[in-house]
């Protein structure tokens, strides 16, 4: 039996959809034992020691490496062994695509006898420095880093890879501040310290920046001096956020300017969008450009059609939607903040065929009772628990010629789609964007047509 700091030798033949590489182990006890090996990718053969073992698998780390996968790179981060944020950095980004293609194939076969094969998945045109967005917990030591794979233990980088390199600033800026100011970093055991994470956006098009310091009490020691060293710095706005929830909850309901504009400010696809904190908007700016098109284009959208945007958050999708010629746009998302930076956002741009309504998607048809008609094609880009069956129900009795399906989770997509097809819809297609090089995630964009006879 396989038991904890054995030492087999395998070779990994597949990858996990966390990322892990995925080996098969026999002996004279045990067949085709399943193994997942941190940091292992494809073609590796390796020394292997056990660190978790499970009644039907087990988990490992590498040893020793015998033969590397001619797909491996040399690593460019320092924390890569350690911290939870890539899992892809050590190999050839050709060869990522084409594993995250593959993760959206297993998601679908889990639910689906057959579908369409996923075509190549489109790359990100940048594969570092391409994330807009960073939280950065701050370490008992004063240093801000990500924590480490499926735990809460803080690795200590400022320089990540993936983040703009406009951030790195910013946080040793924050690190000499905290140090200078004896404030006391937040202890998610006990429940006690102060300063919690740095959270930075940055506007790539226009590169205003937005920094906000989250806090575990309602005000921060010398605040107006760690505001003039953000603005010295270069923010664009400095907001407080007060989040006295115990243990690891990110951000807490209230926000607080204390320099600076509300809002940032940046253009997508040509349409300018103002940007509160809370408000989601998409991490990988240049990819979703492409995104945004791509699903535009799927719903073929002419005068005539009534567009609903399910999840519309700030209202990217919906603008473009609007702009691309629909007689009229509903969208609809759970965040007030971001339903009131959509109603500006289409001020700004002059776009009056559109509008927005805070509520849950599951509301959906009370929103479209109220506003009269019901939608020719109903847009969704759920979080990742997808739609759920509320939703799904709300949506099917909408009745739209067309559903196009944005997601990061092609596992709870393929579970909707197949609700969804026992209303009548099908689809033809499934398209992979590589929103988030060097990790796991994927997302994917499907259009689903109505049958007119089932």
């Amino acid at each position: 039996m396989i038991k904890k700091n054995d030492i087999l030798k395998l070779e990994i033949t597949d990858v996990s959809f966390a990322g892990l590489g995925v080996a098969r182990y026999s002996d004279d006890e045990v067949e085709n034992f399943i193994i997942f090996v941190h940091n292992a990718i494809p073609q590796d053969v390796i020394m292997c020691r056990i660190v978790k073992t499970e009644k039907t698998f087990a988990y490992g780390i590498i040893d020793k490496m015998i033969s590397g996968s001619k797909n491996r790179i040399n690593v460019p981060c320092k924390t890569f062994e350690k911290c939870g944020g890539c899992v892809y950095l050590n190999m050839d980004y050709k060869n990522e695509l084409e594993i995250k293609r593959q993760a959206v194939i297993n998601a679908f076969k889990r639910h689906m006898k057959s579908f369409p094969d996923p075509l190549p998945a489109v790359p990100s045109p940048e594969i570092e420095n391409y994330r807009n967005k960073v939280v950065c917990p701050l370490s008992m030591n004063g240093k801000f880093g990500f924590y480490a794979r499926a735990s809460h233990r803080n690795i200590e980088n400022n320089a990540c890879f993936l983040q703009d390199a406009d951030f790195e600033k910013y946080l040793t800026a924050t690190e000499q501040y905290v140090k200078d100011k004896n404030i006391t970093p937040y202890d998610e055991t006990s429940g006690t310290g102060l300063f919690r994470q740095l959270y930075l956006r940055k506007a790539k098009s226009t590169g205003e920046i937005c920094v906000c310091a989250v806090i575990n009490e309602k005000k921060l020691p010398y605040e107006s001096e760690f505001a003039d060293l953000m603005e010295k710095t270069g923010a664009t706005s400095v907001y407080i956020n007060e989040n006295t929830t115990r243990g690891n909850t990110v951000l807490g309901r209230n926000f607080r300017l204390i320099r600076g504009k509300e809002r940032i400010t940046d253009t997508l696809c040509d349409i300018e969008y103002e940007i509160s904190p809370r408000a989601f908007y998409q991490i990988n700016s240049r990819q979703a450009e492409n995104l945004y098109k791509y699903a535009v284009s799927l719903a073929d959208i002419n005068e005539k059609d009534t567009v609903l945007d399910l999840f519309c958050g700030i209202g990217t999708i919906s603008l473009l939607a609007a702009k691309a010629g629909a007689k009229r746009v509903v969208g609809i998302e759970i965040i007030e903040e971001a339903i009131q930076d959509a109603k500006r956002n289409a001020r700004i741009n002059g776009i009056e065929n559109a509008e927005f309504f805070a509520a849950d998607a599951a509301e959906t048809l009370k929103i479209v009772e109220k506003c009269g008609g019901t939608p020719d094609t109903v847009i969704v880009d759920p979080p990742r628990k997808g739609l759920g069956i509320e939703t799904v129900n709300a949506i099917a009795q909408l009745s739209p010629e067309k559903i196009v399906y944005i997601s990061c989770n092609p596992e709870t997509q393929a579970k909707d789609i197949v609700s969804l097809a026992e209303y009548g819809y099908s689809f033809n297609s499934i398209q992979p964007f590589d929103m988030f090089p060097r990790t796991q995630h994927v997302e994917t964009v499907v259009l689903m047509s109505r049958i007119k006879e089932k």
